[in-house]
């Protein structure tokens, strides 16, 4: 879902929507932000007062309180609302109740983790190196798609987690065991969702080892599906890129550095094939 302003929309309310707008792609839904209403047939958020009021062509179809801590849901429910299926099925549609479920975890998750300089999160920019590795490797369409997705929410485990460090008694073990807790975690929560079980294999297995030595499994070689496979490589070089940990040193590391650790670890941590075309992928492109 992309958005187009109209007219004089508070500022928080913009930053807002362009966060979670980052992921989307370019042929998404469109919608307006406005402070009051227009005749269009683009759905629209009009912003007035102490109301956002959701309107689809000029029929009021929700209507919020005009409050910070209602973005979140304000988002949600445009997003399902203007990507769902236009078929008689409407509501009950299962393409549509994926996307809205899968939308609300995304939404979430890119909430939860913390923005680069660019305004995206690392589960944003995982998914945009996996994308490239997926049409770099030839995948089908719908494939990038799920691969796209998977990505998203490959780390969905962290939520409830981290919610349990922050309250609960349980912290202190479970800041400790954390990183082996959320594959488990993120799978067994995508698992109770039936339209979501396809990701289930990726997202289990994106800590998983070419040599066996991952977890939760202890899976091996093309035993590892290959989504888990290509979400790994690029989950470790946004991490060596972006996060400052005791095992990689003082800072981040750069582009080249972050390569060769992945290089080095071409047939231990990561699929060889996997690593040799990430490593095109990113020696040739600058933006990255």
């Amino acid at each position: 879902m992309v958005f187009t302003v109209l007219g004089k929309v508070n500022k928080n309310i913009i930053e807002f929507f362009e966060k979670m707008e980052a992921a989307e792609g370019k042929n998404s839904p469109q919608l307006l932000l406005t402070d009051s209403l227009v005749d269009s047939r683009i759905p629209q958020i009009v912003f007035s007062g102490s109301s956002a009021k959701f309107y689809d062509e000029g029929k009021l179809i929700a209507n919020f309180e005009n409050a910070e801590e209602n973005y979140k849901s304000l988002w949600a429910f445009a997003k399902s609302y203007v990507e769902k299926d236009a078929t008689s099925a409407g509501l009950t549609s299962t393409k549509w109740a994926r996307r809205v479920i899968s939308g609300i975890l995304q939404a979430m998750i890119v909430l939860m983790e913390v923005e680069d300089k660019n305004g995206f999160s690392h589960s944003q920019r995982v998914a945009k190196l996996a994308k490239k590795i997926g049409t770099e490797l030839r995948l089908s369409e719908e494939d990038i798609l799920s691969l796209t997705e998977a990505s998203m929410l490959h780390d969905v485990g962290k939520i409830g987690i981290e919610q349990l460090m922050m309250f609960t008694p349980t912290r202190i073990r479970t800041l400790e065991s954390m990183p082996k807790d959320h594959a488990l975690m993120g799978a067994i929560y995508l698992s109770t969702i039936e339209f979501l079980w396809d990701l289930v294999p990726a997202v289990r297995s994106h800590h998983e080892r070419w040599d066996g030595q991952g977890y939760p499994d202890g899976l091996k070689g093309e035993d590892i599906p290959l989504f888990a496979r290509i979400i790994a490589v690029c989950d470790y070089y946004d991490e060596l890129t972006h996060f400052i940990t005791s095992e990689w040193g003082v800072g981040p590391k750069s582009k080249s550095d972050a390569l060769k650790m992945i290089i080095d670890q071409s047939s231990r941590m990561f699929d060889p094939e996997i690593v040799d075309v990430f490593v095109k992928v990113m020696e040739s492109s600058e933006d990255i």
